[in-house]
């Protein structure tokens, strides 16, 4: 009902009834306050209109965005007509924003001909994913408020990928499953390595002279040959659940985010230490960056991972059974799935076909009954440790759990 009670349908009707009343009485007067109002609905229907011709608006803002950014967006607005315009509102869709934040507008009370005026301001990237911005739209209710114009700007929308928000891991038990195990950073020393300066030590045979140091030498009266650190490279594949079933939660707060989190960090982490890493999702469309090192390999992990969604058939113990396919023999493989695969028949063998082929699991498990949001239905959830095997590294993480800390230990 209250749809109905707008101010242009209240004018109409007042329009309609005198000029019926008019009509039947001949009186001049309700004539007049016809014409009146009939002029008013006119009039404010036709200067919205008028109020946006000439005028346009362009925005820029960054392509891409971490969660929990704040990004610059910029707005500009031209008036290319000789007149001024009053009364302009200038209305974005951002669905990146945080709730209620979705449709930042801008309100110009007065623009001058041939005039322009730029705004600025900061939006926050509130969840990762990928995002159409758009469109940018005017629109104007002058001088009334009672009829509204809107004009959408060609070419305004704009994709904006926002990546995971990524945390800061002290350490990861990232272990090579090779014949001579290694730490994921673990320091080999040689003299003559190509890595960081380690320390000294007495020369052995077999030593390279290039690497003696002379001033220990001259003061120790014996040969002194300076060490440096070889870092073990680990090669880290990292596996989420991407089970249409799996994903628990609402809105941030649900078990495929902190995954998804986790896994960006971990990608993260071992790449910063010189590891090579590959990401497999096998959502409803595989996702597989094969494995390589560097800044770049981080850029397509976290693309990846900014658009994966819960939604395919493949359950986890089968996606790490195909994922073992592609792991060369001796690496690591960070598993991220819910505590409610634990009792499952299948992960058992998925670690198990890991382990033989001396690939190290570590495994990251969320208590997707955290993740429920009626407490009646939260439970016991069982414990990874015991249930994954002797000799298997394990993190249990649940809803508000704060992931720094967990990964600080």
């Amino acid at each position: 009902m209250t749809r109905f009670l707008t101010k242009r349908n209240v004018l109409l009707l007042l329009t309609v009834l005198f000029f019926f009343i008019a009509w039947n009485r001949s009186i001049n007067l309700l004539y007049g306050m016809f014409a009146l109002l009939a002029a008013t609905l006119v009039l404010a229907h036709a200067l919205p209109r008028y109020s946006l011709r000439g005028v346009i608006a362009s925005r820029s803002l960054p392509t891409t965005a971490f969660e929990g950014d704040l990004i610059d967006i910029c707005i500009d607005v031209k008036n290319s007509s000789m007149t001024g315009r009053s009364m302009i509102e200038v209305v974005d869709a951002f669905p990146a924003a945080e709730p209620g934040a979705e449709s930042p507008m801008t309100f110009i009370a007065r623009l001058a001909g041939r005039r322009n005026r730029r705004y600025s301001f900061k939006l926050l990237c509130y969840k990762r994913g990928e995002y159409r911005i758009g469109p940018l739209a005017l629109s104007s209710s002058y001088p009334l408020g009672i009829s509204t114009a809107r004009k959408e700007m060609t070419g305004s929308e704009v994709p904006l990928l926002v990546f995971p928000e990524v945390f800061d891991i002290v350490k990861l038990p990232l272990v090579s499953g090779s014949a001579a195990p290694m730490s994921g950073v673990e320091a080999a020393s040689k003299a003559g390595g190509s890595e960081e300066f380690f320390g000294t030590r007495e020369y052995r045979q077999g030593d390279s002279l290039r690497y003696i140091h002379w001033p220990s030498t001259a003061r120790h009266s014996q040969l002194i040959v300076k060490e440096f650190e070889i870092r073990a490279s680990v090669e880290v594949t990292i596996i989420i659940d991407l089970h249409r079933k799996s994903e628990i939660g609402e809105d941030k707060e649900t078990t495929l985010e902190y995954a998804v989190k986790i896994a960006a960090s971990t990608a993260k982490y071992s790449l910063d230490r010189s590891h090579t890493v590959q990401l497999v999702c096998l959502g409803k469309d595989e996702c597989i960056i094969p494995a390589a090192k560097g800044f770049s390999q981080l850029a397509l992990v976290l693309e990846a991972l900014a658009k994966v969604r819960a939604d395919g058939n493949i359950t986890f113990p089968e996606a790490v059974n195909r994922a073992s396919e592609m792991m060369r023999d001796g690496g690591s493989a960070v598993l991220v799935f819910s505590d409610s695969h634990l009792k499952s028949d299948q992960l058992p063998y998925s670690l198990n076909l890991l382990k033989a082929r001396r690939i190290r699991p570590l495994c990251v498990v969320l208590d997707d009954k955290s993740f429920l949001k009626s407490e009646n239905d939260k439970g016991e959830c069982a414990s990874p440790h015991g249930l994954l095997g002797d000799g298997i590294p394990s993190y249990r993480i649940s809803r508000g759990t704060s992931l720094r800390e967990v990964f600080a230990l």
